[in-house]
């Protein structure tokens, strides 16, 4: 009984690990657009290959989609450099380089999350086990009073038995006298 306790706490405790896990880790929707493909990308005066360069900027740069005009787009980024990228360009899904450092702090936070379960699941064990033996031991001292409890009764039989044959005895051996009644003279 105690083992079947044990591990139904050991699995509802993994059922919440897991659920933890999977709710640090669950995709969030994407709070912005970002700059993907390449690992650079060139955003331009104007909606074509043909308008001048203003800047070129690392793939993971948040922007904020203003525009569309055909195949290019027209972003916002950093609050202060508008420009115009390839629509193929941008996405919503957030970038290794975004997504890692948070990622990296939820799996941190989980990490610890989980250690402090294990604690938990360690103290609860070993309560458990300690538990089980106070069961043990109350049981094995319920049957040493069952048997004293047993023992006790015979005792009791017995000395009554014993008081009422050496009443009989007495009554067998005692003298009865002639037959005739003794008055007691005073």
């Amino acid at each position: 009984m105690r083992r079947e306790v044990i591990e139904s706490l050991a699995v509802r405790v993994h059922a919440a690990i897991v659920g933890l896990a999977a709710c640090l880790c669950a995709a969030t929707p994407a709070r912005a657009d970002y700059l993907g493909g390449e690992l650079r990308i060139a955003v331009r005066a104007g909606p074509g290959l043909e308008f001048k360069v203003l800047r070129t900027l690392p793939a993971g740069a948040s922007a904020q989609k203003l525009q569309a005009a055909g195949e290019w787009v027209q972003v916002r980024i950093s609050g202060e450099l508008d420009g115009w990228i390839p629509i193929a360009n941008l996405t919503n899904e957030e970038p290794p380089s975004v997504a890692l450092p948070r990622v990296k702090d939820k799996l941190t936070a989980a990490e610890s999350k989980v250690s402090e379960l294990e604690k938990k699941v360690g103290d609860q064990t070993a309560a458990l086990e300690e538990l089980a033996t106070l069961k043990e031991r109350n049981r094995v001292l319920e049957d040493d009073a069952s048997r004293a409890n047993a023992t006790a009764r015979w005792k009791s039989l017995a000395a009554g038995a014993g008081i009422i044959l050496v009443g009989m005895l007495v009554g067998l051996l005692a003298p009865r006298g002639s037959g005739t009644r003794s008055r007691l003279k005073l």
